[in-house]
């Protein structure tokens, strides 16, 4: 087998003539069977079902090391041209951005939420705080993106900035600054859930940012975005905005370990399914956290399976020998399957 060279700037590209000949051809095999897939299908669009090469899974640990290797396919189309980086980033931060504040009651639709962001637009009979919170929501995805970026770490003047995005110009009085209050929330089953006393706050923060720094480089980087937003929610150190701020301090930790902004979806059914899971560890120190992990690797799982998809189709010169430890493991697994296009999702 040919060797693969890898260090930090330089991950599993191909080194030789031979690998480049190699990945050229798996690259030409592979499109070959998309187009074949489209023909026959009379649809412009085939992708890799990438289901059947990471398959679903119940347990942790194995989805946990699906989401390693998966990880490792991205960072082989590494470096990412500025371009292609944009064109993935832009799209995905609106959908984010409306998915997220859709959560919290936000009433702007997807094409509502993009025309407020790109083009200044003021939708008529919308709130303007739901203008604003498209506006400060964007800023917000952006101030974590150069966080990551710069490989900057999080810390608590990070935590409180980012809900200062959050709460600009909606409620100038709150944002970035505990709640001096105690809150509650009515559970689905009509239980009221008290959240620790506004005394606690800063000691359960302090707690919160003890146990990151000592965990952050030991625990499966997953888990511990899985981790610094539980935790957070259920700590519930503002008086608005949590949910925003622990699903930017969940994608802050995931952008600096490699991985993809992940998003929760927004419909009933899905929302319903998040709110449940995450008041099964209503407690700031005990409770089953297994539940809200596992729903988190799938999103993240979610993620990388749209970044790799959309990789692995540009034809861009610079991504010619992009992807050569993806492209391989497509290679071996279709040769366990029954027929090789079982590779292929038509449309």
């Amino acid at each position: 087998m040919a060797s693969l060279k890898y260090s930090p700037d330089n991950l599993l590209i191909p080194v030789t003539s031979d690998e480049q000949q190699e990945l050229a051809g798996i690259k030409e095999y592979f499109y070959t069977l998309l187009h074949t897939a489209m023909e026959g299908s009379k649809h412009l669009n085939a992708t890799f079902d990438l289901s059947k090469v990471w398959p679903e899974t119940t347990d942790l640990p194995t989805l946990y090391d699906q989401l390693s290797e998966l990880k490792h396919c991205l960072d082989s189309f590494r470096p990412i041209s500025p371009e292609t980086i944009q064109n993935m980033q832009e799209s995905r931060d609106i959908e984010y951005t409306y998915e997220s504040n859709r959560i919290e009651g936000n009433s702007l639709t997807l094409d509502e939420t993009l025309h407020v962001i790109e083009k200044g637009l003021t939708i008529g009979g919308k709130p303007l705080n739901d203008h604003l919170e498209a506006i400060n929501h964007l800023e917000a995805i952006h101030y974590i993106r150069t966080l990551a970026d710069q490989d900057a770490d999080f810390n608590e003047r990070t935590l409180l900035t980012i809900h200062a995005l959050i709460l600009k110009h909606i409620r100038d009085r709150d944002a970035g600054l505990y709640r001096r209050q105690p809150v509650f929330i009515l559970q689905s089953d009509g239980k009221r859930h008290e959240f620790p006393g506004a005394y606690l706050v800063p000691k359960l923060i302090e707690d919160y940012f003890i146990f990151y720094n000592e965990q952050k480089d030991q625990m499966h980087p997953v888990k511990m975005a899985a981790y610094l937003h539980q935790r957070l929610v259920n700590i519930h150190p503002f008086i608005d905005g949590n949910g925003r701020t622990s699903r930017l301090v969940m994608n802050l930790h995931l952008l600096r370990y490699g991985y993809p902004v992940s998003i929760i979806d927004s419909q009933v059914e899905k929302r319903q399914e998040y709110y449940k899971i995450l008041s099964q560890y209503q407690g700031v120190a005990d409770g089953d956290s297994r539940p809200f992990e596992f729903f988190v690797a799938q999103k993240v799982k979610e993620a990388l399976f749209q970044y790799l998809q959309f990789l692995s189709a540009d034809q861009n010169e610079d991504a010619s020998t992009k992807g050569f430890y993806f492209f391989r493991k497509l290679k071996s697994i279709s040769r366990n399957l029954p027929r090789c296009s079982n590779v292929i999702l038509k449309h």
